[in-house]
């Protein structure tokens, strides 16, 4: 058995003025996945940046989603933004960074591992949405929270909203740390 983690964490919110400098990710909150011959290398799947840039700015594309529109979303080497997240946590953010380990079986992990570097490096777009409220996603839209399902990964809770799904992953997982910070 080898291991992939799902990893995520709760969003800083987009009132707060000490945090408007900060990336989307960290201010939305951010899910994604790493393998275990590569943790460090930590992939996300969100808009990607010229889908991005048609819509205007970070607060642009935010209310966007939030008007359910939709976008095309890549996976993306999110790695920094991880590590962000948990320097934040570390000042008192609310961005404690959560994993759990989802054990599969060799070939499962094979094919998967495969497949993500396959989009990743052909940059690949999935239609990315926000979720409803009340709703389950669509199966031909996913966020950040959802997108492991194309792989087959379990996910902690279905619904991709952060809330609930950040929850459902604390509960179920450990606090992530970050290679570098390991004894």
């Amino acid at each position: 058995m080898k291991k992939v983690y799902l990893i995520g964490f709760r969003g800083i919110g987009f009132r707060d003025a000490q945090f408007s400098q900060e990336d989307a990710l960290i201010r939305a909150g951010h899910v994604g996945i790493a393998f275990e011959d590569a943790p460090k290398h930590i992939f996300g799947f969100h808009p990607t940046e010229a889908a991005s840039r048609a819509v205007g700015d970070d607060t642009a594309v935010i209310e966007w989603l939030k008007e359910h529109h939709t976008l095309a979303g890549a996976l993306q080497d999110d790695s920094a933004i991880f590590r962000r997240a948990d320097t934040l946590a570390q000042q008192g953010a609310r961005t404690t960074v959560w994993q759990i380990v989802i054990p599969v079986e060799d070939e499962d992990y094979t094919r998967i591992r495969q497949q993500v570097l396959q989009w990743y490096n052909d940059g690949t777009t999935f239609t990315y949405a926000f979720p409803r409220q009340g709703e389950d996603p669509p199966a031909d839209r996913d966020n950040c929270a959802t997108f492991p399902r194309r792989l087959g990964l379990p996910l902690p809770e279905p619904s991709g909203q952060l809330v609930k799904y950040m929850a459902a992953l604390e509960s179920a997982g450990e606090r992530w740390i970050p290679e570098d910070k390991e004894s």
